[in-house]
């Protein structure tokens, strides 16, 4: 990895005139900065932020980038990481990606340059590269929810036993006509919740369900399920793979006069704030938000230790939050 010093070789400047140039401090020739900054660039070098800042005594700052703040979890899970870091003496920068990969991508580059002592992530996709670009760089990083078979810097949930979990339950109840609605599976935690969810439907020898891919909102769950209720053969229940999808359902089904859950049954995913306030009030899985912030701070303050992570963490689990959005399918006679 390319140094300071480095840089300073090939432009032909002392150490100090390359360090103001990349700080952007005091006056530098023009030609003077052009040259430093080809050097930088020929020799893919990028400052040590970490560091500077414990030379300085740190900034006591970490990044938080989340993939969607309208989201009703990520917030739940960004409290308890504010929470827990203030505790340890540090403080939140929180950036939000709006679900684009590109944006993410920027935002990293903005926390670089912002000197933050680590970064924890919740990726919008299975790229990742820039993100273990930090670790290249003497920034930590910890991933939140996520887990990433070549990386150890992830606090997992286990979202396959939770989407096994909760299309269980809907089948135990009697249901064989079920629907379930999904987001993207470029996160890859509603992949691994279908996979979870899929594995039940085959125990039960449940082959025949209808599946809706690639919805991403509370009012494109709406739309797509106002069209199949009402219908000869409307599903009898639905998963959502999470409880913004599930107000899209319920929203639905209250637009075709329907009753939750004496015609339809709905589960959701996540136990956001207003789940329970829901009518009826929705039957869902909780994550454990409060143990992943925790050990996604002890990780990242593991790290700027100079502790080597080697070991992947285990995968947390949560648990069924049984409300009054289900009930038992009818015996035909």
């Amino acid at each position: 990895m390319s140094t300071i010093k480095d840089v300073a070789n090939l432009a032909d400047v002392s150490i100090c005139t390359v360090s103001r140039v990349l700080a952007d401090k005091g006056y530098i020739k023009p030609e003077t900065k052009e040259k430093v900054l080809e050097a930088a660039r020929k020799l893919q070098y990028r400052p040590n932020h970490t560091a500077q800042n414990l030379k300085a005594g740190n900034t006591k700052k970490f990044g938080l980038v989340l993939p969607d703040i309208t989201n009703m979890y990520y917030p739940i899970i960004a409290k308890s990481i504010e929470e827990y870091a203030g505790k340890k003496g540090y403080m939140i920068l929180l950036c939000n990606s709006n679900m684009s990969l590109q944006k993410e991508k920027q935002l990293f580059e903005l926390l670089k340059r912002r000197a933050v002592d680590g970064v924890i992530a919740l990726p919008v996709s299975q790229d990742i590269s820039h993100i273990q670009e930090l670790a290249c760089q003497g920034i930590p990083y910890v991933l939140v929810n996520r887990d990433f078979a070549n990386d150890s810097h992830c606090i997992p949930s286990d979202n396959f036993y939770g989407g096994y979990t909760m299309m269980k339950y809907l089948i135990e109840h009697g249901h064989k006509n079920i629907c379930a609605i999904f987001q993207s599976f470029e996160n890859s935690i509603y992949k691994e919740r279908w996979e979870g969810a899929e594995l039940a439907l085959k125990e039960f020898g449940l082959n025949d369900t209808l599946f809706l891919y690639d919805v991403n909102d509370m009012l494109a769950a709406h739309k797509k399920v106002l069209s199949l209720l009402g219908a000869n053969e409307q599903p009898t229940a639905f998963f959502a793979s999470n409880d913004m999808l599930a107000a899209g359902v319920y929203s639905a089904a209250y637009e075709r006069k329907l009753i939750i859950p004496k015609d339809i049954s709905v589960v959701g995913y996540d136990n956001i704030a207003y789940s329970f306030l829901m009518v009826p009030p929705l039957t869902t899985f909780e994550q454990p938000a409060g143990e992943m912030a925790r050990r996604a701070i002890d990780l990242l303050i593991k790290q700027l230790n100079g502790d080597a992570i080697n070991k992947k963490a285990k995968k947390l689990r949560g648990r069924l939050v049984e409300r009054k959005s289900v009930a038992k399918v009818p015996l035909k006679i």
